[in-house]
Protein backbone atom coordinates (compact mmCIF):
# COMPACT_ATOMS: atom_id res chain seq x y z
CA UNK A 1 0.00 0.00 0.00
CA UNK A 2 1.42 3.68 -0.80
CA UNK A 3 2.24 5.80 2.31
CA UNK A 4 0.56 8.89 0.17
CA UNK A 5 -3.36 9.63 0.41
CA UNK A 6 -4.19 12.60 -1.54
CA UNK A 7 -4.84 15.68 0.52
CA UNK A 8 -8.92 15.98 -0.46
CA UNK A 9 -9.61 12.53 -0.23
CA UNK A 10 -8.02 11.77 3.14
CA UNK A 11 -10.45 14.31 4.42
CA UNK A 12 -14.04 14.31 6.26
CA UNK A 13 -15.20 16.68 3.55
CA UNK A 14 -18.81 16.16 2.23
CA UNK A 15 -19.87 15.33 -1.25
CA UNK A 16 -21.19 18.59 -1.86
CA UNK A 17 -18.13 20.09 -0.46
CA UNK A 18 -15.76 18.23 -2.98
CA UNK A 19 -18.07 19.21 -5.87
CA UNK A 20 -18.14 22.99 -4.94
CA UNK A 21 -14.68 22.90 -4.07
CA UNK A 22 -13.81 21.39 -7.83
CA UNK A 23 -16.07 23.89 -9.31
CA UNK A 24 -14.23 26.73 -7.86
CA UNK A 25 -10.63 24.80 -8.94
CA UNK A 26 -12.31 24.67 -12.34
CA UNK A 27 -12.77 29.02 -12.41
CA UNK A 28 -9.08 28.95 -10.79
CA UNK A 29 -7.56 26.56 -13.79
CA UNK A 30 -9.41 28.39 -16.72
CA UNK A 31 -7.61 31.54 -15.83
CA UNK A 32 -4.01 29.64 -16.46
CA UNK A 33 -2.20 29.45 -19.41
CA UNK A 34 -2.57 25.64 -20.91
CA UNK A 35 0.40 26.07 -22.87
CA UNK A 36 2.01 27.51 -20.22
CA UNK A 37 1.31 24.39 -18.23
CA UNK A 38 2.25 22.16 -21.36
CA UNK A 39 5.45 23.54 -21.92
CA UNK A 40 6.03 22.77 -17.87
CA UNK A 41 4.88 19.42 -18.45
CA UNK A 42 1.81 19.62 -16.11
CA UNK A 43 -0.36 18.82 -18.88
CA UNK A 44 0.12 16.46 -22.07
CA UNK A 45 -2.51 18.45 -23.93
CA UNK A 46 -5.20 21.29 -24.14
CA UNK A 47 -8.09 18.58 -23.17
CA UNK A 48 -5.59 16.81 -20.49
CA UNK A 49 -8.50 16.97 -18.18
CA UNK A 50 -7.25 13.69 -16.30
CA UNK A 51 -4.25 15.20 -14.63
CA UNK A 52 -6.34 18.44 -13.74
CA UNK A 53 -8.92 16.13 -11.72
CA UNK A 54 -5.53 14.34 -10.38
CA UNK A 55 -4.13 17.90 -9.59
CA UNK A 56 -7.31 18.86 -8.00
CA UNK A 57 -7.28 15.26 -5.74
CA UNK A 58 -3.93 16.75 -4.65
CA UNK A 59 -5.08 19.68 -3.54
CA UNK A 60 -4.68 20.29 0.79
CA UNK A 61 -7.78 20.12 2.38
CA UNK A 62 -9.18 22.99 4.57
CA UNK A 63 -8.93 21.54 7.86
CA UNK A 64 -4.90 21.84 7.60
CA UNK A 65 -3.84 24.70 8.18
CA UNK A 66 -1.16 26.79 6.28
CA UNK A 67 1.54 28.50 8.07
CA UNK A 68 2.05 31.17 5.31
CA UNK A 69 4.47 34.44 5.35
CA UNK A 70 2.67 36.46 2.41
CA UNK A 71 2.09 39.63 0.63
CA UNK A 72 -0.92 41.46 1.41
CA UNK A 73 -2.11 40.40 -2.57
CA UNK A 74 -0.98 36.42 -2.87
CA UNK A 75 -3.23 34.86 -4.74
CA UNK A 76 -3.95 31.01 -2.20
CA UNK A 77 -5.66 29.47 -5.18
CA UNK A 78 -2.79 29.66 -6.98
CA UNK A 79 -0.64 28.26 -4.07
CA UNK A 80 -2.64 25.54 -3.56
CA UNK A 81 -2.28 24.46 -7.26
CA UNK A 82 1.18 24.99 -6.49
CA UNK A 83 1.35 23.12 -3.59
CA UNK A 84 -0.33 19.82 -5.35
CA UNK A 85 1.72 19.83 -8.65
CA UNK A 86 4.66 20.36 -5.63
CA UNK A 87 3.42 17.20 -3.05
CA UNK A 88 2.90 15.06 -6.12
CA UNK A 89 6.74 15.57 -7.36
CA UNK A 90 7.56 14.93 -4.05
CA UNK A 91 5.59 11.87 -3.77
CA UNK A 92 7.00 10.67 -6.84
CA UNK A 93 10.80 12.06 -5.95
CA UNK A 94 10.45 9.59 -2.69
CA UNK A 95 9.23 6.26 -4.34
CA UNK A 96 11.36 6.20 -7.36
CA UNK A 97 14.61 6.67 -5.03
CA UNK A 98 14.22 6.37 -1.38
CA UNK A 99 16.24 9.22 0.21
CA UNK A 100 18.35 8.60 3.70
CA UNK A 101 16.27 8.16 6.49
CA UNK A 102 16.22 11.95 8.28
CA UNK A 103 17.56 12.01 11.42
CA UNK A 104 17.03 15.43 12.00
CA UNK A 105 19.53 18.56 10.87
CA UNK A 106 21.70 21.13 12.57
CA UNK A 107 23.07 24.58 12.38
CA UNK A 108 26.37 23.28 11.56
CA UNK A 109 24.93 21.22 8.68
CA UNK A 110 23.10 24.62 7.68
CA UNK A 111 26.70 26.50 7.15
CA UNK A 112 28.24 23.38 5.70
CA UNK A 113 25.55 23.08 2.72
CA UNK A 114 25.77 27.05 2.41
CA UNK A 115 29.69 26.91 1.78
CA UNK A 116 28.70 25.11 -1.35
CA UNK A 117 27.56 28.05 -2.65
CA UNK A 118 30.97 28.99 -3.28
CA UNK A 119 30.72 26.94 -7.00
CA UNK A 120 27.22 28.62 -8.58
CA UNK A 121 26.09 25.22 -10.61
CA UNK A 122 26.02 22.67 -7.06
CA UNK A 123 22.36 24.31 -7.28
CA UNK A 124 21.99 20.99 -9.80
CA UNK A 125 23.61 18.61 -7.68
CA UNK A 126 21.69 19.99 -4.34
CA UNK A 127 18.99 17.69 -4.43
CA UNK A 128 21.47 14.65 -4.07
CA UNK A 129 23.39 16.51 -1.46
CA UNK A 130 20.34 16.96 0.82
CA UNK A 131 18.59 13.46 0.19
CA UNK A 132 21.74 11.84 2.34
CA UNK A 133 20.31 14.09 5.25
CA UNK A 134 16.46 12.67 4.30
CA UNK A 135 15.49 15.91 2.71
CA UNK A 136 14.01 16.02 -0.42
CA UNK A 137 14.40 19.27 -2.22
CA UNK A 138 12.56 19.63 -5.47
CA UNK A 139 12.48 22.77 -7.55
CA UNK A 140 8.82 23.52 -9.17
CA UNK A 141 8.47 26.79 -11.28
CA UNK A 142 6.05 29.57 -9.94
CA UNK A 143 2.54 29.84 -11.42
CA UNK A 144 2.47 33.62 -12.91
CA UNK A 145 1.23 35.70 -10.59
CA UNK A 146 1.96 33.39 -8.02
CA UNK A 147 3.75 35.15 -4.36
CA UNK A 148 5.57 32.55 -2.93
CA UNK A 149 9.36 31.57 -3.35
CA UNK A 150 9.76 28.41 -0.50
CA UNK A 151 7.92 25.89 1.29
CA UNK A 152 8.69 23.41 3.81
CA UNK A 153 7.20 20.29 4.75
CA UNK A 154 6.51 16.89 5.65
CA UNK A 155 5.60 14.03 3.63
CA UNK A 156 3.17 11.46 5.41
CA UNK A 157 6.30 9.59 5.78
CA UNK A 158 7.49 11.91 8.18
CA UNK A 159 10.36 12.74 5.53
CA UNK A 160 10.52 16.69 5.38
CA UNK A 161 10.45 18.22 1.45
CA UNK A 162 12.09 21.76 0.37
CA UNK A 163 10.35 23.23 -2.23
CA UNK A 164 11.25 26.33 -4.26
CA UNK A 165 9.46 27.93 -7.24
CA UNK A 166 12.86 30.04 -8.46
CA UNK A 167 10.49 32.84 -8.62
CA UNK A 168 13.59 35.04 -9.46
CA UNK A 169 16.69 33.82 -11.10
CA UNK A 170 18.97 35.72 -8.78
CA UNK A 171 22.31 33.04 -6.94
CA UNK A 172 21.69 35.66 -4.02
CA UNK A 173 17.99 34.95 -3.75
CA UNK A 174 18.23 31.22 -4.26
CA UNK A 175 20.28 30.78 -1.50
CA UNK A 176 18.37 32.26 1.04
CA UNK A 177 15.25 30.62 0.24
CA UNK A 178 16.49 27.55 0.97
CA UNK A 179 19.10 28.17 3.98
CA UNK A 180 15.42 29.71 5.13
CA UNK A 181 13.50 26.47 4.77
CA UNK A 182 16.30 24.66 5.64
CA UNK A 183 16.30 26.87 9.21
CA UNK A 184 12.90 26.03 9.69
CA UNK A 185 13.89 22.34 9.46
CA UNK A 186 16.13 23.23 12.26
CA UNK A 187 14.13 25.18 14.36
CA UNK A 188 10.92 24.13 13.62
CA UNK A 189 10.29 20.68 12.66
CA UNK A 190 8.01 20.07 14.57
CA UNK A 191 5.74 22.43 12.65
CA UNK A 192 5.95 21.51 9.38
CA UNK A 193 2.97 19.31 9.87
CA UNK A 194 0.95 22.24 7.84
CA UNK A 195 3.27 23.67 5.20
CA UNK A 196 5.41 27.17 5.99
CA UNK A 197 5.34 28.96 2.94
CA UNK A 198 8.04 32.25 2.42
CA UNK A 199 7.84 35.11 0.74
CA UNK A 200 11.34 36.84 0.17
CA UNK A 201 9.45 39.92 -0.51
CA UNK A 202 7.44 40.31 2.03
CA UNK A 203 7.47 42.80 4.93
CA UNK A 204 9.50 41.33 8.11
CA UNK A 205 6.65 40.72 10.13
CA UNK A 206 6.42 39.42 13.95
CA UNK A 207 5.75 36.23 13.68
CA UNK A 208 8.81 34.15 15.88
CA UNK A 209 9.50 31.33 13.55
CA UNK A 210 9.94 33.79 10.84
CA UNK A 211 12.64 36.06 12.52
CA UNK A 212 14.33 33.00 13.85
CA UNK A 213 14.30 31.20 10.48
CA UNK A 214 15.56 34.54 8.49
CA UNK A 215 18.77 34.54 11.41
CA UNK A 216 19.99 31.40 11.26
CA UNK A 217 19.72 31.72 6.87
CA UNK A 218 21.79 34.93 7.71
CA UNK A 219 24.02 33.24 10.25
CA UNK A 220 24.65 30.60 7.73
CA UNK A 221 25.91 33.05 5.27
CA UNK A 222 28.06 35.01 7.60
CA UNK A 223 29.31 35.18 11.02
CA UNK A 224 27.52 37.37 13.58
CA UNK A 225 30.68 38.98 15.40
CA UNK A 226 32.07 39.47 11.86
CA UNK A 227 29.15 40.74 10.16
CA UNK A 228 29.02 43.63 12.53
CA UNK A 229 32.29 45.40 11.40
CA UNK A 230 32.66 43.91 8.13
CA UNK A 231 34.88 45.69 5.96
CA UNK A 232 32.16 45.98 3.06
CA UNK A 233 30.39 48.31 6.04
CA UNK A 234 32.61 50.82 4.91
CA UNK A 235 34.08 49.68 1.14
CA UNK A 236 31.02 49.93 -0.93
CA UNK A 237 33.38 48.28 -3.93
CA UNK A 238 32.81 44.98 -5.13
CA UNK A 239 36.68 43.72 -4.33
CA UNK A 240 35.40 44.34 -0.54
CA UNK A 241 32.29 42.08 -0.87
CA UNK A 242 34.18 39.78 -2.69
CA UNK A 243 37.18 39.66 -0.51
CA UNK A 244 34.79 39.41 2.74
CA UNK A 245 33.06 36.84 0.93
CA UNK A 246 36.07 34.45 0.36
CA UNK A 247 36.69 34.96 4.31
CA UNK A 248 33.82 33.35 5.05
CA UNK A 249 33.64 31.08 2.30
CA UNK A 250 30.26 32.00 0.44
CA UNK A 251 29.48 32.76 -2.72
CA UNK A 252 30.25 37.07 -3.64
CA UNK A 253 26.37 37.47 -4.41
CA UNK A 254 24.80 35.78 -0.78
CA UNK A 255 26.85 38.76 0.94
CA UNK A 256 25.92 41.33 -1.22
CA UNK A 257 22.31 40.19 -1.23
CA UNK A 258 22.92 40.35 3.02
CA UNK A 259 23.95 44.08 2.35
CA UNK A 260 21.31 45.50 -0.71
CA UNK A 261 18.51 44.13 2.09
CA UNK A 262 19.56 45.80 5.54
CA UNK A 263 20.86 49.01 3.54
CA UNK A 264 17.13 49.21 1.01
CA UNK A 265 19.45 49.93 -1.99
CA UNK A 266 18.74 47.08 -4.47
CA UNK A 267 20.82 48.82 -6.81
CA UNK A 268 24.51 48.39 -5.42
CA UNK A 269 26.24 45.08 -6.63
CA UNK A 270 24.46 44.43 -9.86
CA UNK A 271 27.56 42.78 -11.21
CA UNK A 272 27.77 40.31 -8.58
CA UNK A 273 23.93 40.12 -8.03
CA UNK A 274 23.29 39.29 -11.66
CA UNK A 275 26.16 37.23 -12.96
CA UNK A 276 24.50 33.96 -12.75
CA UNK A 277 21.21 32.82 -14.04
CA UNK A 278 19.95 30.27 -11.05
CA UNK A 279 17.18 29.00 -13.51
CA UNK A 280 19.32 28.66 -16.47
CA UNK A 281 21.52 26.47 -14.39
CA UNK A 282 18.98 24.47 -13.47
CA UNK A 283 17.03 24.09 -16.21
CA UNK A 284 20.14 23.60 -18.68
CA UNK A 285 17.75 21.54 -21.34
CA UNK A 286 15.08 23.92 -21.27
Amino acid sequence: MTPFLSSTQSSEMSAGDVFASFREFQGVIKGLSKKELMRRNWLESPEDYASFAYAFFKLPFPEQPTLFRKSENADENLLSIWEARVRTEAEHSYMSDLPSEFKGLRREDVREIASLSVEPEVVRELPAVLRKFGIILIYVYALPGMKADGVAFHLPTGTPVIALSLRFPRLDYFWFTLLHELAHIVLHNDHLVAPVYFDVEAVEGTAKIERSANRLAKESIVSRKSWRNCAPRYDSSDEAVRSYAAEQGVHPSLVAGLLRKESGNFTRYCSIINKHDVRKMIYVHD
